[in-house]
């Protein structure tokens, strides 16, 4: 586990390969993400590092319904209190207890390589959660002025959400990744759709850009989605 402050009052919680990440606001805590099944023993210790415990959660924003996204929701639920806010068709399969769709391989050699072995196996099972609220496309939630973009390709209802603060910080969740460089997600439910996700938030203004899989980019991070899909749509 490692908690790293990429901007004011944003914490990035490192739970071996995932991130989640624990935002302060004026409207109380606010947890994105909850990282695989086995995680929750690391997110409570980054709690504990910065004084705070999953009590302290207002609410838990989920950007899609993928295990290592919502592995330790419903044990956060529990703990916090929390509700829990996403997307209405990712948050239908979540209530259902479905792990997922069906995933494609995203472009590139490397990639498509890989595909075999991110793509193996059934589909995987969830735990039904109950999700209290539905969350469109440029809704302004009540916590920070935290705004909902909604970006489906990886999954139909997978969210980002751009905060308004230190010039504009996006969590992209797996629209892209940053594991080694500045890319697209390996696996996909629609791969033209996420192309032109990637191209509406190339539209956007942010310094910072917080990644699901990746380190975080720390100033001039719209430039860098302009120069890679601003024609990707």
């Amino acid at each position: 586990m490692s908690v790293k402050r990429v901007a004011t009052g944003v914490n990035q919680i490192g739970l071996g390969g995932v991130n989640a990440f624990l935002l302060e606001t004026d409207d109380g805590l606010v947890l994105i993400d909850t990282g695989f099944s086995r995680s929750s023993a690391r997110i409570a210790a980054a709690f504990s590092s910065l004084g705070r415990s999953p009590s302290d959660v207002r609410a838990i924003i989920v950007t899609h319904l993928h295990g290592d996204h919502t592995g330790c929701l419903a044990e956060l639920k529990r703990q916090s209190g929390g509700e829990v806010w996403m997307h209405a068709a990712d948050a239908a399969l979540v209530r259902a207890g479905v792990g997922g769709r069906q995933m494609h391989p995203g472009p590139g050699l490397l990639i498509h390589a890989m595909a075999p072995l991110l793509l193996r196996g059934p589909l995987p099972e969830g735990v039904p959660v109950p999700v209290e609220h539905e969350v469109g496309d440029g809704e302004v939630l009540p916590f920070g002025d935290l705004r909902a973009v909604h970006t489906p390709g990886h999954t139909a209802g997978h969210l980002a959400l751009l905060l308004p603060r230190d010039g504009g910080v996006l969590f992209v969740g797996d629209a892209a990744s940053r594991m080694t460089h500045l890319g697209m997600s390996p696996i996909y439910e629609d791969v033209a759709e996420g192309r032109r996700s990637l191209a509406k938030l190339a539209a956007l203004d942010f310094e910072i850009a917080c990644f699901s899989h990746g380190r975080p980019i720390v100033g001039g991070a719209d430039r860098r989605f302009r120069a890679r899909w601003a024609s990707a749509g």
